[in-house]
Protein backbone atom coordinates (compact mmCIF):
# COMPACT_ATOMS: atom_id res chain seq x y z
CA UNK A 1 0.00 0.00 0.00
CA UNK A 2 1.41 3.38 -0.96
CA UNK A 3 1.83 6.09 1.65
CA UNK A 4 0.77 9.69 1.29
CA UNK A 5 4.21 10.49 2.71
CA UNK A 6 6.06 8.51 0.04
CA UNK A 7 7.30 11.57 -1.87
CA UNK A 8 8.41 13.22 1.39
CA UNK A 9 10.25 10.03 2.40
CA UNK A 10 12.02 9.93 -0.98
CA UNK A 11 13.13 13.54 -0.63
CA UNK A 12 14.25 12.98 2.95
CA UNK A 13 16.52 10.18 1.72
CA UNK A 14 17.94 12.57 -0.86
CA UNK A 15 18.45 15.18 1.86
CA UNK A 16 20.50 12.67 3.85
CA UNK A 17 22.79 12.27 0.87
CA UNK A 18 23.07 15.83 -0.39
CA UNK A 19 21.39 18.55 1.69
CA UNK A 20 23.88 20.69 3.64
CA UNK A 21 21.06 22.26 5.66
CA UNK A 22 19.65 18.86 6.68
CA UNK A 23 23.19 17.64 7.42
CA UNK A 24 23.67 20.65 9.70
CA UNK A 25 20.39 19.86 11.46
CA UNK A 26 21.49 16.27 12.03
CA UNK A 27 24.93 17.40 13.23
CA UNK A 28 23.22 19.41 15.96
CA UNK A 29 21.82 16.16 17.43
CA UNK A 30 23.97 15.24 20.40
CA UNK A 31 24.50 11.64 19.23
CA UNK A 32 25.93 12.65 15.89
CA UNK A 33 29.27 14.16 16.92
CA UNK A 34 31.65 14.27 13.97
CA UNK A 35 30.30 11.07 12.39
CA UNK A 36 28.41 13.12 9.81
CA UNK A 37 30.75 15.89 8.70
CA UNK A 38 29.79 18.35 5.99
CA UNK A 39 32.14 16.56 3.57
CA UNK A 40 31.25 13.03 4.64
CA UNK A 41 29.91 10.87 1.85
CA UNK A 42 26.55 9.39 2.88
CA UNK A 43 24.92 6.40 1.21
CA UNK A 44 21.33 5.52 2.15
CA UNK A 45 21.29 1.71 2.19
CA UNK A 46 17.75 0.96 3.27
CA UNK A 47 14.58 2.29 4.81
CA UNK A 48 11.33 1.03 6.24
CA UNK A 49 8.05 2.77 7.06
CA UNK A 50 7.37 1.95 10.68
CA UNK A 51 4.05 3.64 11.34
CA UNK A 52 1.61 6.06 9.73
CA UNK A 53 -1.45 7.70 11.20
CA UNK A 54 -3.20 10.99 10.47
CA UNK A 55 -0.68 13.73 9.78
CA UNK A 56 2.45 11.78 10.78
CA UNK A 57 4.63 8.96 9.46
CA UNK A 58 7.60 7.33 11.19
CA UNK A 59 10.36 6.02 8.93
CA UNK A 60 13.68 4.35 9.67
CA UNK A 61 16.71 5.06 7.49
CA UNK A 62 19.85 2.92 7.46
CA UNK A 63 22.71 5.00 6.09
CA UNK A 64 26.48 4.64 5.91
CA UNK A 65 28.79 7.59 6.61
CA UNK A 66 32.00 7.12 4.62
CA UNK A 67 35.31 8.76 5.43
CA UNK A 68 38.67 7.89 3.79
CA UNK A 69 39.56 5.26 6.40
CA UNK A 70 36.22 4.35 7.99
CA UNK A 71 32.59 3.63 7.19
CA UNK A 72 30.03 3.89 10.00
CA UNK A 73 26.46 2.57 9.69
CA UNK A 74 23.91 5.08 10.99
CA UNK A 75 20.47 4.22 12.38
CA UNK A 76 18.19 7.22 11.87
CA UNK A 77 14.49 6.86 12.80
CA UNK A 78 12.62 10.06 11.85
CA UNK A 79 9.12 11.44 12.22
CA UNK A 80 7.66 13.27 9.19
CA UNK A 81 4.57 15.35 9.78
CA UNK A 82 2.44 17.80 7.84
CA UNK A 83 2.24 19.96 10.99
CA UNK A 84 5.08 21.27 13.15
CA UNK A 85 5.25 18.96 16.17
CA UNK A 86 8.50 20.36 17.56
CA UNK A 87 9.94 23.91 17.48
CA UNK A 88 13.27 22.42 16.41
CA UNK A 89 11.83 20.43 13.51
CA UNK A 90 13.57 20.52 10.13
CA UNK A 91 11.50 22.19 7.41
CA UNK A 92 11.26 19.92 4.33
CA UNK A 93 9.74 21.34 1.14
CA UNK A 94 7.94 18.77 -1.04
CA UNK A 95 6.68 20.63 -4.09
CA UNK A 96 4.14 23.14 -2.83
CA UNK A 97 3.75 21.27 0.49
CA UNK A 98 5.80 21.62 3.66
CA UNK A 99 6.66 18.76 6.00
CA UNK A 100 8.43 18.84 9.35
CA UNK A 101 11.06 16.32 10.43
CA UNK A 102 11.99 15.39 14.01
CA UNK A 103 13.84 12.53 15.70
CA UNK A 104 11.37 9.69 16.09
CA UNK A 105 12.60 8.61 19.54
CA UNK A 106 10.86 11.57 21.13
CA UNK A 107 7.50 10.77 19.54
CA UNK A 108 4.68 8.81 21.15
CA UNK A 109 3.93 7.24 17.75
CA UNK A 110 7.38 5.60 17.77
CA UNK A 111 7.01 4.36 21.37
CA UNK A 112 3.64 2.81 20.50
CA UNK A 113 5.24 1.12 17.50
CA UNK A 114 7.95 -0.37 19.75
CA UNK A 115 5.53 -1.71 22.34
CA UNK A 116 3.29 -3.19 19.67
CA UNK A 117 6.28 -4.71 17.85
CA UNK A 118 7.48 -6.55 20.96
CA UNK A 119 3.94 -7.75 21.67
CA UNK A 120 3.55 -9.22 18.18
CA UNK A 121 7.15 -10.35 17.68
CA UNK A 122 6.92 -8.26 14.54
CA UNK A 123 8.92 -8.73 11.33
CA UNK A 124 8.86 -5.87 8.83
CA UNK A 125 10.12 -6.08 5.28
CA UNK A 126 12.38 -3.18 4.32
CA UNK A 127 12.60 -1.25 1.06
CA UNK A 128 15.72 -3.24 0.05
CA UNK A 129 14.20 -6.60 0.95
CA UNK A 130 15.79 -7.04 4.36
CA UNK A 131 13.87 -7.81 7.57
CA UNK A 132 13.45 -5.71 10.71
CA UNK A 133 12.92 -8.21 13.55
CA UNK A 134 11.61 -7.85 17.11
CA UNK A 135 12.81 -10.49 19.58
CA UNK A 136 11.86 -10.62 23.25
CA UNK A 137 8.90 -10.66 25.56
CA UNK A 138 5.69 -8.67 25.51
CA UNK A 139 6.03 -5.39 27.37
CA UNK A 140 2.32 -4.91 28.06
CA UNK A 141 0.09 -2.17 26.68
CA UNK A 142 1.51 1.31 26.04
CA UNK A 143 0.79 4.00 28.66
CA UNK A 144 3.26 6.91 28.36
CA UNK A 145 6.64 8.11 27.13
CA UNK A 146 9.33 10.06 28.97
CA UNK A 147 11.54 12.59 27.10
CA UNK A 148 14.59 10.95 25.47
CA UNK A 149 17.80 10.93 27.50
CA UNK A 150 21.39 10.44 26.50
CA UNK A 151 23.56 13.37 27.54
CA UNK A 152 26.77 13.17 25.55
CA UNK A 153 26.09 9.55 24.57
CA UNK A 154 25.95 8.31 20.99
CA UNK A 155 22.74 6.49 21.93
CA UNK A 156 19.26 7.77 22.78
CA UNK A 157 17.38 6.42 25.78
CA UNK A 158 13.59 6.49 26.09
CA UNK A 159 11.62 5.62 29.21
CA UNK A 160 8.36 3.90 28.28
CA UNK A 161 5.66 3.08 30.81
CA UNK A 162 3.38 0.14 30.00
CA UNK A 163 0.60 -1.64 31.88
CA UNK A 164 3.11 -4.33 32.94
CA UNK A 165 6.34 -2.49 33.70
CA UNK A 166 8.68 0.48 33.31
CA UNK A 167 10.90 -0.01 30.25
CA UNK A 168 14.16 1.62 29.15
CA UNK A 169 14.64 1.45 25.39
CA UNK A 170 18.09 2.22 24.03
CA UNK A 171 18.27 3.28 20.39
CA UNK A 172 21.76 2.74 18.95
CA UNK A 173 22.66 5.49 16.50
CA UNK A 174 26.21 4.57 15.40
CA UNK A 175 25.85 0.88 14.59
CA UNK A 176 28.34 -1.95 14.91
CA UNK A 177 27.77 -5.48 13.58
CA UNK A 178 29.88 -6.69 16.50
CA UNK A 179 27.58 -5.18 19.14
CA UNK A 180 27.35 -7.86 21.80
CA UNK A 181 25.28 -6.00 24.40
CA UNK A 182 22.06 -8.02 23.89
CA UNK A 183 24.01 -11.30 24.17
CA UNK A 184 25.72 -10.07 27.35
CA UNK A 185 22.47 -8.90 28.92
CA UNK A 186 20.71 -12.13 27.99
CA UNK A 187 23.55 -14.22 29.40
CA UNK A 188 23.67 -12.29 32.68
CA UNK A 189 19.88 -12.51 32.98
CA UNK A 190 19.99 -16.31 32.50
CA UNK A 191 22.72 -16.57 35.13
CA UNK A 192 20.68 -14.43 37.53
CA UNK A 193 23.55 -12.00 37.89
CA UNK A 194 22.19 -9.40 40.35
CA UNK A 195 24.04 -6.31 39.11
CA UNK A 196 22.37 -5.71 35.73
CA UNK A 197 18.90 -4.56 34.61
CA UNK A 198 16.62 -7.30 33.32
CA UNK A 199 16.90 -7.91 29.55
CA UNK A 200 13.51 -7.66 27.79
CA UNK A 201 14.28 -7.77 24.08
CA UNK A 202 16.00 -6.34 21.01
CA UNK A 203 15.33 -5.03 17.51
CA UNK A 204 17.70 -6.05 14.73
CA UNK A 205 18.09 -5.69 11.00
CA UNK A 206 19.41 -8.50 8.82
CA UNK A 207 21.05 -11.73 9.89
CA UNK A 208 24.41 -13.46 10.14
CA UNK A 209 27.67 -11.50 10.36
CA UNK A 210 26.07 -8.39 8.86
CA UNK A 211 23.24 -8.34 11.41
CA UNK A 212 22.82 -4.94 13.08
CA UNK A 213 21.21 -4.49 16.48
CA UNK A 214 19.20 -1.25 16.34
CA UNK A 215 17.90 -1.12 19.89
CA UNK A 216 17.56 -3.02 23.14
CA UNK A 217 14.87 -2.98 25.86
CA UNK A 218 15.60 -3.50 29.55
CA UNK A 219 13.74 -2.88 32.76
CA UNK A 220 13.88 0.75 33.90
CA UNK A 221 15.42 1.27 37.32
CA UNK A 222 14.87 4.04 39.84
CA UNK A 223 18.51 4.99 40.12
CA UNK A 224 21.25 7.57 39.62
CA UNK A 225 24.49 6.84 37.80
CA UNK A 226 27.52 6.83 40.09
CA UNK A 227 29.24 9.72 38.35
CA UNK A 228 26.24 11.97 39.05
CA UNK A 229 25.91 10.68 42.60
CA UNK A 230 29.58 11.28 43.39
CA UNK A 231 29.92 14.70 41.75
CA UNK A 232 26.71 15.98 43.32
CA UNK A 233 27.73 14.55 46.69
CA UNK A 234 31.14 16.23 46.55
CA UNK A 235 29.61 19.53 45.43
CA UNK A 236 27.29 19.44 48.43
CA UNK A 237 30.18 18.64 50.79
CA UNK A 238 32.28 21.54 49.50
CA UNK A 239 29.39 23.99 49.42
CA UNK A 240 27.94 23.38 52.87
CA UNK A 241 29.27 22.40 56.30
CA UNK A 242 28.74 18.64 56.81
CA UNK A 243 25.61 17.84 58.78
CA UNK A 244 25.74 15.79 61.96
CA UNK A 245 26.17 12.10 61.15
CA UNK A 246 27.06 12.82 57.51
CA UNK A 247 30.18 11.11 56.15
CA UNK A 248 29.99 11.32 52.38
CA UNK A 249 33.69 10.68 51.88
CA UNK A 250 33.64 7.53 53.97
CA UNK A 251 30.43 6.30 52.36
CA UNK A 252 31.76 6.93 48.86
CA UNK A 253 34.99 5.05 49.61
CA UNK A 254 33.01 2.09 50.94
CA UNK A 255 31.05 2.20 47.68
CA UNK A 256 34.32 2.09 45.70
CA UNK A 257 35.19 -1.15 47.48
CA UNK A 258 31.75 -2.63 46.84
CA UNK A 259 32.10 -1.63 43.18
CA UNK A 260 35.39 -3.55 42.95
CA UNK A 261 33.71 -6.66 44.30
CA UNK A 262 30.77 -6.31 41.88
CA UNK A 263 33.16 -5.81 38.95
CA UNK A 264 35.02 -9.01 39.80
CA UNK A 265 31.69 -10.86 39.90
CA UNK A 266 30.73 -9.35 36.52
CA UNK A 267 33.92 -10.61 34.89
CA UNK A 268 33.43 -14.09 36.32
CA UNK A 269 29.86 -14.19 34.96
CA UNK A 270 31.11 -13.28 31.48
CA UNK A 271 33.51 -16.20 30.95
CA UNK A 272 33.25 -19.78 29.75
CA UNK A 273 35.92 -22.46 29.76
CA UNK A 274 34.35 -24.23 26.76
CA UNK A 275 34.46 -23.05 23.11
CA UNK A 276 32.19 -20.16 22.22
CA UNK A 277 31.98 -16.36 22.20
CA UNK A 278 32.55 -16.11 25.97
CA UNK A 279 35.53 -18.44 26.13
CA UNK A 280 38.49 -17.03 28.05
CA UNK A 281 41.73 -16.76 26.03
CA UNK A 282 45.31 -15.61 26.61
CA UNK A 283 46.53 -12.07 26.02
CA UNK A 284 49.39 -12.41 23.53
CA UNK A 285 52.41 -10.28 22.57
CA UNK A 286 50.53 -9.44 19.36
CA UNK A 287 47.58 -8.18 21.44
CA UNK A 288 49.93 -6.01 23.53
CA UNK A 289 51.51 -4.56 20.39
CA UNK A 290 48.07 -3.75 18.97
CA UNK A 291 47.05 -1.99 22.19
CA UNK A 292 50.32 -0.02 22.22
CA UNK A 293 49.89 1.03 18.59
CA UNK A 294 46.29 2.06 19.23
CA UNK A 295 47.33 4.21 22.19
CA UNK A 296 50.12 5.88 20.24
CA UNK A 297 47.74 6.48 17.34
CA UNK A 298 45.40 8.27 19.75
CA UNK A 299 48.33 10.39 20.95
CA UNK A 300 49.32 11.30 17.39
CA UNK A 301 45.71 12.16 16.49
CA UNK A 302 45.46 14.37 19.57
CA UNK A 303 48.65 16.22 18.63
CA UNK A 304 47.28 16.80 15.12
CA UNK A 305 43.97 18.11 16.47
CA UNK A 306 45.79 20.43 18.89
CA UNK A 307 47.95 21.68 16.01
CA UNK A 308 44.79 22.57 14.11
CA UNK A 309 43.27 24.26 17.15
CA UNK A 310 46.47 26.27 17.66
CA UNK A 311 45.80 27.98 14.32
CA UNK A 312 42.09 28.69 14.70
CA UNK A 313 40.31 30.47 17.55
CA UNK A 314 37.31 28.18 17.44
CA UNK A 315 36.88 25.21 19.76
CA UNK A 316 40.00 25.69 21.90
CA UNK A 317 41.93 28.88 22.67
CA UNK A 318 45.06 28.74 20.43
CA UNK A 319 47.60 29.47 23.18
CA UNK A 320 46.11 26.69 25.31
CA UNK A 321 46.36 24.27 22.38
CA UNK A 322 50.02 25.24 21.86
CA UNK A 323 50.83 24.79 25.55
CA UNK A 324 49.05 21.43 25.64
CA UNK A 325 51.08 20.16 22.68
CA UNK A 326 54.27 21.21 24.45
CA UNK A 327 53.18 19.34 27.60
CA UNK A 328 52.58 16.16 25.60
CA UNK A 329 55.91 16.41 23.79
CA UNK A 330 57.72 17.04 27.10
CA UNK A 331 56.25 13.84 28.58
CA UNK A 332 56.29 11.69 25.45
CA UNK A 333 59.15 9.44 26.54
CA UNK A 334 57.51 8.73 29.90
CA UNK A 335 54.18 8.08 28.15
CA UNK A 336 55.82 5.52 25.88
CA UNK A 337 57.62 3.87 28.81
CA UNK A 338 54.39 3.47 30.79
CA UNK A 339 52.58 2.11 27.75
CA UNK A 340 55.36 -0.47 27.60
CA UNK A 341 53.89 -2.01 30.76
CA UNK A 342 50.95 -3.23 28.63
CA UNK A 343 53.30 -6.15 27.97
CA UNK A 344 52.93 -7.05 31.66
CA UNK A 345 49.48 -8.39 30.73
CA UNK A 346 50.97 -10.90 28.24
CA UNK A 347 50.15 -14.42 29.40
CA UNK A 348 47.23 -13.28 31.56
CA UNK A 349 43.60 -13.94 30.57
CA UNK A 350 41.65 -11.91 28.04
CA UNK A 351 37.88 -12.24 27.89
CA UNK A 352 34.62 -10.52 27.20
CA UNK A 353 34.61 -7.48 29.48
CA UNK A 354 32.44 -4.42 29.86
CA UNK A 355 34.93 -2.61 27.56
CA UNK A 356 33.79 0.92 28.43
CA UNK A 357 33.50 0.75 32.19
CA UNK A 358 33.21 4.08 33.98
CA UNK A 359 31.08 5.55 36.74
CA UNK A 360 28.42 6.76 34.30
CA UNK A 361 27.88 3.12 33.30
CA UNK A 362 26.96 2.02 36.82
CA UNK A 363 23.59 2.79 38.39
CA UNK A 364 23.01 3.15 42.13
CA UNK A 365 19.47 2.26 43.11
CA UNK A 366 17.74 5.17 44.83
CA UNK A 367 15.86 2.96 47.33
CA UNK A 368 18.71 0.74 48.58
CA UNK A 369 22.02 1.67 46.91
CA UNK A 370 22.19 -1.56 44.88
CA UNK A 371 24.66 -1.35 41.96
CA UNK A 372 23.80 -2.22 38.35
CA UNK A 373 26.06 -2.18 35.28
CA UNK A 374 24.69 -0.82 32.00
CA UNK A 375 25.87 -0.05 28.43
CA UNK A 376 27.87 -3.06 27.27
CA UNK A 377 28.33 -2.07 23.61
CA UNK A 378 31.93 -0.84 24.02
CA UNK A 379 33.72 2.43 23.35
CA UNK A 380 32.07 4.59 20.66
CA UNK A 381 35.37 5.75 19.13
CA UNK A 382 36.64 2.26 18.38
CA UNK A 383 36.47 1.18 14.75
CA UNK A 384 33.44 -0.80 13.58
CA UNK A 385 33.93 -4.42 14.59
CA UNK A 386 36.54 -3.56 17.25
CA UNK A 387 34.26 -2.71 20.16
CA UNK A 388 33.81 -6.38 21.01
CA UNK A 389 37.45 -7.53 21.08
CA UNK A 390 38.44 -9.55 24.12
CA UNK A 391 40.64 -7.64 26.57
CA UNK A 392 42.36 -8.26 29.91
CA UNK A 393 39.82 -7.73 32.70
CA UNK A 394 42.33 -5.36 34.34
CA UNK A 395 41.54 -2.87 31.59
CA UNK A 396 38.04 -2.45 33.06
CA UNK A 397 39.69 -1.76 36.41
CA UNK A 398 41.91 0.87 34.78
CA UNK A 399 39.06 2.62 32.96
CA UNK A 400 37.05 2.81 36.19
CA UNK A 401 40.05 4.34 37.94
CA UNK A 402 40.20 6.98 35.22
CA UNK A 403 36.57 7.73 35.97
CA UNK A 404 37.37 8.51 39.61
CA UNK A 405 39.79 11.10 38.21
CA UNK A 406 36.98 12.59 36.12
CA UNK A 407 34.95 13.03 39.32
CA UNK A 408 37.81 14.86 41.00
CA UNK A 409 38.46 17.14 38.05
CA UNK A 410 34.78 17.91 37.46
CA UNK A 411 34.21 18.85 41.11
CA UNK A 412 37.45 20.85 41.17
CA UNK A 413 36.46 22.79 38.05
CA UNK A 414 33.07 23.60 39.53
CA UNK A 415 34.49 24.65 42.90
CA UNK A 416 37.11 26.84 41.24
CA UNK A 417 34.79 28.07 38.47
CA UNK A 418 37.98 27.74 36.44
CA UNK A 419 36.59 26.47 33.15
CA UNK A 420 38.71 24.43 30.80
CA UNK A 421 42.06 25.36 32.38
CA UNK A 422 41.19 24.21 35.93
CA UNK A 423 43.21 20.95 35.62
CA UNK A 424 46.34 22.98 34.85
CA UNK A 425 45.99 24.74 38.17
CA UNK A 426 45.57 21.43 39.98
CA UNK A 427 48.84 20.25 38.42
CA UNK A 428 50.48 23.44 39.72
CA UNK A 429 48.52 23.60 42.98
CA UNK A 430 51.43 24.81 45.10
CA UNK A 431 50.91 28.24 43.54
CA UNK A 432 47.22 28.31 44.55
CA UNK A 433 45.82 30.26 47.50
CA UNK A 434 45.75 28.15 50.66
CA UNK A 435 41.98 27.56 50.55
CA UNK A 436 41.98 26.34 46.94
CA UNK A 437 45.10 24.25 47.53
CA UNK A 438 43.40 22.56 50.48
CA UNK A 439 40.38 21.64 48.34
CA UNK A 440 42.60 20.28 45.56
CA UNK A 441 44.63 18.14 47.94
CA UNK A 442 41.51 16.84 49.68
CA UNK A 443 40.03 15.78 46.35
CA UNK A 444 43.26 14.11 45.22
CA UNK A 445 43.60 12.17 48.47
CA UNK A 446 40.05 10.90 47.98
CA UNK A 447 40.73 10.03 44.33
CA UNK A 448 43.79 7.96 45.20
CA UNK A 449 41.99 6.17 48.02
CA UNK A 450 38.96 5.46 45.82
CA UNK A 451 41.20 3.93 43.14
CA UNK A 452 43.09 1.83 45.68
CA UNK A 453 39.92 0.63 47.45
CA UNK A 454 38.29 -0.31 44.16
CA UNK A 455 41.40 -2.03 42.76
CA UNK A 456 42.34 -3.89 45.93
CA UNK A 457 38.81 -5.24 46.44
CA UNK A 458 38.66 -6.25 42.80
CA UNK A 459 41.97 -8.12 43.01
CA UNK A 460 40.97 -9.79 46.27
CA UNK A 461 37.73 -11.09 44.70
CA UNK A 462 38.88 -11.80 41.14
CA UNK A 463 39.56 -15.36 40.03
CA UNK A 464 41.92 -14.10 37.31
CA UNK A 465 44.82 -12.58 39.26
CA UNK A 466 45.30 -14.64 42.40
CA UNK A 467 48.93 -15.44 41.54
CA UNK A 468 49.83 -11.87 40.60
CA UNK A 469 51.68 -9.80 43.18
CA UNK A 470 49.93 -6.57 44.13
CA UNK A 471 52.68 -4.28 42.82
CA UNK A 472 52.67 -6.15 39.50
CA UNK A 473 48.91 -5.79 39.18
CA UNK A 474 49.06 -2.09 40.01
CA UNK A 475 51.76 -1.49 37.40
CA UNK A 476 49.67 -3.26 34.77
CA UNK A 477 46.63 -1.18 35.77
CA UNK A 478 48.67 2.03 35.42
CA UNK A 479 49.67 1.03 31.89
CA UNK A 480 46.03 0.48 30.92
CA UNK A 481 45.10 3.76 32.62
CA UNK A 482 47.54 5.55 30.31
CA UNK A 483 46.07 3.73 27.31
CA UNK A 484 42.59 4.87 28.36
CA UNK A 485 43.68 8.45 29.12
CA UNK A 486 45.05 8.78 25.59
CA UNK A 487 41.76 7.47 24.19
CA UNK A 488 39.91 10.01 26.35
CA UNK A 489 42.16 12.84 25.18
CA UNK A 490 41.39 12.17 21.53
CA UNK A 491 37.68 11.70 22.27
CA UNK A 492 37.37 14.93 24.23
CA UNK A 493 39.29 16.97 21.67
CA UNK A 494 36.94 15.73 18.94
CA UNK A 495 33.62 15.86 20.76
CA UNK A 496 33.89 17.85 24.02
CA UNK A 497 36.86 20.24 23.81
CA UNK A 498 35.85 21.93 27.07
CA UNK A 499 36.84 18.65 28.79
CA UNK A 500 40.13 17.84 27.09
CA UNK A 501 42.31 19.11 29.95
CA UNK A 502 40.88 16.41 32.23
CA UNK A 503 42.54 13.50 30.38
CA UNK A 504 45.60 15.68 29.71
CA UNK A 505 46.05 16.05 33.46
CA UNK A 506 45.65 12.27 33.75
CA UNK A 507 48.31 11.64 31.13
CA UNK A 508 50.76 13.93 32.92
CA UNK A 509 50.02 12.53 36.38
CA UNK A 510 50.49 8.98 35.16
CA UNK A 511 53.64 9.86 33.23
CA UNK A 512 55.19 11.55 36.27
CA UNK A 513 54.21 8.74 38.64
CA UNK A 514 51.83 10.89 40.68
CA UNK A 515 48.63 8.98 39.83
CA UNK A 516 47.48 5.71 41.41
CA UNK A 517 50.27 5.38 43.94
CA UNK A 518 49.41 3.24 46.94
Amino acid sequence: MSSRFERAIDLLGEALRRSSSFRSWLRSRRWCGESLGMRTEVAVKDRVLLAEAGNEAVVLFLAVAKEPKVAVPLHIPLSISSVRLDPDAFDLAVGSERFFVTEAEGRESYARFLVDGFRRGAKLRTHAGDTLTFRGESLGAYRSLSPPMGGASSNLLSGIATTDREVMFKSYKLLDPGNREPAILERLHRRRFPHVPRFLGEISLGRGKERLVLGVATERLEADDLFTWLTEGWSAVLSHPPSAGSDFEGTSLDLAGALGEATAALHEALIDRRPGPFRVETFSPKDAQAAYRGAMSNLEDSLRILARYSKEAARVEPNLAIRSREILFDHRKAIEELLGSLEDSVGTPKSVTHADLHLGQVLRSTPDGHLCFIDFEGEPERAVGQRSVKLPPLRDVATMNRSFSYVTQTVWRESLTGGVTAPLRMMDRQSLPAGNRSVAERLLVWETEAMVRFSRRYLACSMFYRELRLEEAFQAIRGWMMEKALYELRYELKHRPHNFMIPLEGVVSLATGKAFVS
